[in-house]
């Protein structure tokens, strides 16, 4: 009886060692060089707990580094006094309370040990959750001592009159953005994309490009095409007070949730009516922009304990020509304008020229805007569904390195367990040309799979347009009908189902 129960007590302490390889994990973690790219599904606890498990060591690298010693000067008192600030007087979303659970639950499955030396304690949720706040208590860290981070970005949006002319966009949309934070080398050697795909009910797929531990948007899309993007703001002004908000998290809740303000449309209002109805304790400038049949919609949301503004192109302290917003780290709006050299550089150079092409904003963000710090670039064109992503290396700002272009569609249709078995959705690549098109016009498909039928779809989902072939084949050749111009949504399904999808742009 000794033996058999020495065999069993064996059994169980190898089961228990080998156990976080057996974890499910509802993640895949793929790499583009350096570029880490993460889809996580299913409830927000399941999505906490498959990036606990597949990134554990870079998420616990940036809480050391980033915001233990960086932020909070590792000093225990600080950190004790300023998370007490946050649990006095931040609200906890409890959907982000659950992925925080997860998140910890995820890194211990991993085998990775919570253990924090200078806090002499394993981490919990609870302290994610503080470091999720570290924006908006920024300028309480820094009035406090030596706090050397740096937290800038500028942003410029272009469509219109400024874009008609680019044989590309012809009037369409465009951002660039670059996110100038400290370059240190726990987010420099982890930059990171995380795909969302939602198992809740009234929430949708979204992209973040964060860095590991950071839950809420601090550049973001949503699969209805919703860009958002925060820069620190000049005025932090406050007077205390409870139920505020992360500003991350509410950024976040727009971009998420499914038709956040309930107007049937998904456009910049859902992000803009979620961080109105927040309350924050730091100022804050967030970029939005929308583009859905050929309606076009940008603001800058300006924020802070006195309340939030929307500063529109057109705004008497805009200063820019042609249909051109811009933001960079002070406000014009919800406060009266203080002098900003990076603002001023981006107004000279539309005042030569208003114009833009995708490649001439770069440029010329580049030189209006460019700064050594720069962590990330990004470039995001919503009526091709397309995101320029480049990042920093060692003294060398993500402007100036090479850029990998992410494809919404490819990305959104990525095939996860949460998915209909009856209708998987694989997602090959294929081309359309030409793309922008002239309604009515033909434009020729080449795929990688045999397909039998081609549908379009207007921005509601509603068919507009099918085609079907008695045998399949991999390319094709079609006659559009007559549509107003607009983004549509081109499918290819094959004898499984849905084969693929892309962005068709039709112009008149």
């Amino acid at each position: 009886m000794g033996n058999i129960l020495k065999v069993l007590c064996l059994v169980l302490v190898l089961s228990a060692a080998v156990l976080p390889f057996f974890a499910q994990v509802n993640g895949d973690l793929k790499h583009i060089g350096n570029k880490a790219i993460l889809h996580v599904w299913g409830s927000h606890y399941e999505r906490g707990h498959a990036q606990g498990y597949l990134i554990a060591e870079p998420i616990l690298d940036v809480f050391d580094e980033f915001f233990w010693i960086m932020f909070l000067f590792s000093d225990p008192v600080w950190y004790q006094y300023l998370k007490g600030l946050y649990t006095d007087h931040f609200d906890n979303d409890p959907r982000i309370v659950e992925e925080t659970q997860g998140l910890i639950q995820g890194i211990v499955d991993s085998g990775a040990s919570l253990y924090h030396a200078g806090l002499q304690r394993d981490l919990d949720h609870t302290d994610f959750l503080f470091m999720n706040a570290f924006l908006d208590m920024q300028h309480v860290s820094k009035s406090a001592g030596d706090n050397q981070m740096e937290l800038g970005c500028s942003s410029l949006s272009s469509w219109g009159i400024s874009t008609a002319e680019d044989d590309l966009l012809q009037g369409t949309s465009v951002i660039t953005r670059w996110l100038d934070w400290s370059l240190y080398d726990s987010i420099v050697d982890n930059p990171l994309v995380v795909i969302h795909h939602p198992s809740e009910p009234d929430e949708q797929k979204w992209l973040s490009a964060t860095i590991p531990g950071i839950m809420g948007a601090v550049s973001a899309v949503s699969e209805h095409g919703v860009w958002a993007s925060l820069n620190l703001g000049n005025d932090h002004s406050f007077t205390a007070q409870t139920g505020l908000n992360p500003i991350l998290l509410d950024i976040r809740r727009g971009v998420e949730r499914f038709d956040y303000n309930q107007d049937g449309l998904f456009n910049i209002h859902d992000v803009t009516t979620a961080i109105q109805d927040g309350s924050h304790l730091s100022g804050s400038i967030i970029h939005t922009l929308s583009e859905s049949q050929g309606m076009v919609e940008s603001a800058v949301v300006e924020t802070n304990n006195s309340g939030t503004v929307l500063r529109y192109y057109d705004h008497p302290e805009a200063l820019l020509r042609g249909q051109n917003l811009a933001a960079t780290n002070h406000f014009r709006a919800l406060t009266f304008p203080s002098c900003c050299s990076r603002y001023a550089a981006i107004r000279d150079s539309l005042d030569l020229d208003h114009r833009i092409s995708p490649k001439r904003q770069w440029t010329m963000m580049v030189g209006a805007a460019g700064q050594n710090n720069c962590l990330a670039a990004f470039q995001y064109i919503p009526s091709l569904g397309t995101i320029l992503w480049a990042s920093a290396s060692s003294g060398v700002p993500a402007y100036e390195n090479p850029a990998i272009e992410l494809v919404l569609d490819e990305l959104f249709s990525f095939s996860t367990a949460a998915d209909d078995p009856v209708l998987p959705t694989p997602h090959p690549s294929f081309s359309l040309y030409p793309n922008p098109v002239a309604s009515a016009g033909e434009v020729k498909i080449k795929s990688g799979r045999a397909f039998d039928g081609i549908s379009v779809h207007n921005i509601r989902g509603q068919l507009v347009f099918s085609q079907q072939y008695a045998n399949s084949k991999t390319q094709a050749e079609i006659a559009l009908p007559s549509l107003p111009a607009g983004v549509y949504l081109l499918r290819l399904s094959g004898p499984s189902g849905l084969q693929a999808a892309r962005k068709l742009v039709l112009v008149p």
